[in-house]
């Protein structure tokens, strides 16, 4: 059998990306690129601003602007962040041509790399790129011309105030972070529907914006750097609310190495064909769960395995409380559920941060597990947190 052509590893080779495998070899790069004083000058600014998220509300802004001040500058960092994105997400792009038509859209195409990739794969199509950063739109002006590709339009501009053109595809690569308040969302500790409803209601100006630029029968290509997660399911649940109906055989989730981490990417295609129905769209969040992790092993599930049990068998919460700390942002949540089906069966359930747990005990436990989760709520409070009682009332969690 002949052996598949890897077009993205072709396509960075095409832009003499080399992508480090630790974050310190991104020193010797722009060290080797720009010498040593200037180099790594350049990239400890970078890291700079990227601290300044806390303090700066215009830190992304001005990350942007400076990252992209130089098309070589921006490969490089991008190449350390972002190349197997770029080359896997390419390689997608190839095995699912059908959803790319004439008319193209790259809304917040940055420095222009997937633009240009968009351009030479599709030659007969027209590519208007739009991003709101104006060293993004000039810097990928000059990839264009280095890589000899004529059929882009570059605009300078927020994608949300485009006029109202339609296109045949909308691709849209990690919008998600930038249009809504992500992190404030997924600290709720809501029961997995209620925080993915919420996200939604965030998220809904921007979806309602570009659905309308998707023409009919028209394609959204969605690629975002987010797990499994409810952020991903009120994101596939308001462009289905928008009429953007999901293609199911077009789904991936894409593993890429940046450099000493591990990033995930949600590739979604949804079809301007009408809305259809909700429980659809949950379900189809549920199998790509199933599909994409490994992550229950015998009585205990972990990560968004763990929120959809919780979702799918939860019954009754019994007992449960979250943790503050004195100026109200959640720590932790820690409760005990009855189950749905087997009522022999309590599930308890916690997260705190990133890491979610559902762990199955028997029945007969129920008093020693309530005893347990006093003793930890007391153990907290004398550290100095705030415990608060939860409730469960229409489907969403409520302190009490």
């Amino acid at each position: 059998m002949e052996e598949k052509k890897d077009i993205g590893l072709s396509y960075l080779r095409q832009l003499e990306m080399n992508p480090p495998k630790e974050s310190k070899a991104l020193y010797f790069q722009f060290s080797a690129k720009y010498g040593e004083t200037i180099g790594r000058k350049m990239l400890s600014d970078i890291y700079r601003k990227i601290r300044e998220y806390e303090q700066n509300p215009n830190y992304l802004t001005e990350f942007y602007e400076m990252k992209n001040e130089m098309l070589d500058k921006a490969l490089l960092f991008n190449g350390g962040y972002q190349a197997d994105n770029y080359r896997q997400m390419c390689n997608w792009i190839v095995e699912n041509h059908d959803v790319f038509g004439k008319e193209i859209l790259d809304a917040g195409c940055e420095c222009g790399i997937m633009s240009c990739f968009l351009g030479m794969a599709f030659p007969e199509s027209h590519i208007t790129a739009v991003d709101r950063s104006p060293n993004g739109i000039k810097a990928a002006k000059e990839l264009a011309a280095r890589l000899d590709v004529h059929n882009i339009t570059f605009i300078n501009a927020d994608v949300a105030n485009l006029p109202g053109q339609k296109y045949d595809t909308v691709f849209a690569m990690r919008l998600l972070q930038e249009n809504c308040a992500i992190d404030h969302v997924m600290s709720s500790y809501n029961l997995l529907k209620a925080e993915a409803e919420a996200f939604a209601a965030n998220i809904h100006p921007f979806a309602k914006k570009l659905a309308a630029l998707v023409a009919e029968d028209g394609y959204l290509v969605s690629a975002e750097r987010c797990d499994v997660d409810s952020a991903f399911l009120g994101w596939i649940q308001k462009l289905n609310e928008c009429g953007l109906a999901g293609v199911p055989e077009c789904y991936r989730e894409l593993v890429c190495r940046e450099m000493e981490n591990e990033g995930r990417v949600q590739v979604y295609v949804a079809r301007n064909s009408g809305m259809e129905e909700a429980d659809e769209v949950y379900r189809f969040w549920c199998a790509c769960q199933i599909v994409h992790t490994d992550l229950t092993r015998h009585s205990q599930y972990t990560g968004w395995y763990a929120d959809m049990e919780l979702q799918n068998f939860g019954k009754d919460l019994i007992d449960g409380f979250i943790l503050q700390d004195r100026e109200g942002n959640n720590l932790l949540t820690y409760s005990l559920w009855s189950h749905k089906e087997f009522p022999d069966v309590l599930l308890v359930y916690q997260a705190m941060g990133d890491e979610h747990i559902l762990s199955l005990f028997q029945a007969s436990t129920k008093d020693e597990i309530i005893r347990q989760i006093e003793a930890m709520k007391d153990e907290y409070v004398q550290a100095g947190t705030v415990a608060k009682k939860l409730v469960y009332e229409k489907g969403a969690l409520h302190i009490a």
